[in-house]
């Protein structure tokens, strides 16, 4: 069953793919959802009667936004979008504050860049910032401003319930194209990330944890059982620093959004288990698995300690593998 996360990263992916009219139209129907579900009015006004700098706002709180995609990323982005910054909001602020347009008056200009695959060019001269003094000054007004991407997108969408983004990605016609199981997948290197600063971390000594922090479950026997003596050093090893791992569990998805993508992380490695135990056994099986986690990187290294982490951390809790005979004292 779908979630949250997935039509989330469904209205994302589709965005990142569109260009022109069509992402500013399909941000205004993102901000249209968002504003009814938070009893705002998002008005649109209508392109075809001239460009007046003003892509949609939200009335109460006299938001503007100004949306900037681009055909083609140029080398030239990051002038590119300080030029259509400056030009955009000099225009609306005349019309605001000469011609009496929208009410004359503005509290935030959000400025969106469709970026496609690419972060936002830094603006350590605070280029933006400078623009808006420089405004503010010509009309003794003040307001903000800011520069963003389609991580603006995403953290309105994450205010959503089900149901909205259901319907939304209706509208937006992408709720055919999400792909369970890729998401799934996408989960499992988030993930990987994460993991992958804490052990940097570690290297840095910016961790306070140490091996002792981490409740062992199971016990030797279980490696014996399930025929792993040949990386029974590798997987004790790996033991020892699983506390990195309980860190992020008890501190970072403590957010219930995030506890649910840990536990789809771990049903992913659980299907992958159940899957490949019908044809392989012991070691066999434990590097199978590593090697269907990680075969879709590109450079896998960087990849392989912190997906063992995963699978041994599962392996203690007891979801894979065979559980070792306990004995009962009578």
């Amino acid at each position: 069953m779908l979630d949250k996360y997935d039509y989330i990263e469904g209205i994302i992916t589709d965005l990142k793919g569109t260009t022109d009219l069509n992402f500013q139209i399909k941000i205004g129907e993102v901000l249209k959802v968002y504003c009814k579900s938070k009893k705002l009015t998002y008005e649109m006004p209508n392109s075809s009667g001239g460009d007046d700098k003003n892509d949609g706002w939200i009335v109460e709180l006299k938001r503007f936004y100004q949306i900037y995609s681009p055909q083609q990323l140029r080398d030239s982005l990051k002038k590119d979008i300080q030029k259509k910054f400056t030009e955009d909001l000099d225009k609306l602020l005349e019309l605001l504050y000469v011609k009496g347009k929208w009410n004359g008056e503005i509290d935030d200009f959000i400025f969106i860049v469709n970026t496609i695959d690419r972060n936002l060019p830094h603006d350590s001269e605070r280029y933006f910032e400078s623009e808006r003094i420089k405004f503010e000054g010509i009309y003794n007004i003040s307001f903000n401003v800011e520069v963003v991407n389609v991580d603006y997108i995403r953290d309105l969408l994450e205010e959503l319930n089900l149901n909205e983004l259901i319907s939304l990605s209706s509208r937006l016609k992408v709720k055919s194209i999400i792909d369970y199981n890729a998401m799934n997948s996408k989960l499992f290197y988030e993930f990987i990330d994460i993991l992958n600063e804490s052990i940097q971390n570690k290297f840095r000594g910016k961790i306070k944890t140490n091996s002792s922090d981490y409740k062992r479950l199971s016990s030797p026997s279980k490696i014996t059982k399930n025929n792993l003596n040949d990386v029974e050093e590798e997987i004790e090893d790996i033991m020892l620093e699983l506390h990195l791992l309980d860190e992020i569990v008890s501190t970072v998805y403590q957010d219930i959004n995030y506890t649910d993508k840990f536990e789809r992380v771990v049903s992913y490695i659980i299907q992958e288990y159940q899957d490949l135990s019908q044809e392989f056994a012991g070691v066999e099986l434990y590097k199978k698995i590593i090697d269907n986690l990680i075969k879709f990187v590109e450079y896998r290294r960087s990849f392989e300690f912190p997906a063992k982490m995963l699978i041994v951390y599962i392996f203690d809790k007891c979801d894979i593998f065979e559980k070792e005979e306990v004995s009962v004292k009578v």
